[in-house]
């Protein structure tokens, strides 16, 4: 999307993609989230969810590590630091695109 000359990063603009990075970033301490509690945050089919996470994950702006606890599986989702930056430069440009402020 562009409107003149912000451009804005698709991969985390589509709907889905920015709901899931909004969720990572807004952990304090920059921590992780289980799979299943964003599938069911933000209400979304396992499908849905992991198609989404592996293009997110094949841009670098998450990390997906899988663990077991007590012999379960248990994957866990965190946004990286370039996904951080990258999501903070999409906030920037979104605020431009709106005519508004940016931050410092």
């Amino acid at each position: 999307m562009s409107d003149g000359g912000v451009v804005l990063d698709e991969t985390i603009h589509q709907p889905t993609r920015l709901r899931i990075m909004t969720l990572l970033v807004s952990q304090p301490g920059g921590g992780r989230l289980a799979y299943g509690h964003i599938q069911g945050t933000l209400d979304l089919t396992g499908g849905n969810l992991t198609t989404h996470l592996r293009r997110l994950e094949r841009s670098g702006l998450l990390a997906i590590t899988k663990e077991f606890r007590d012999r379960r599986p248990r994957t866990w989702v965190e946004a990286t630091e370039a996904g951080r930056r990258a999501f903070a430069d999409y906030l920037d440009n979104l605020q431009r695109a709106l005519g508004r402020p940016v931050r410092g």
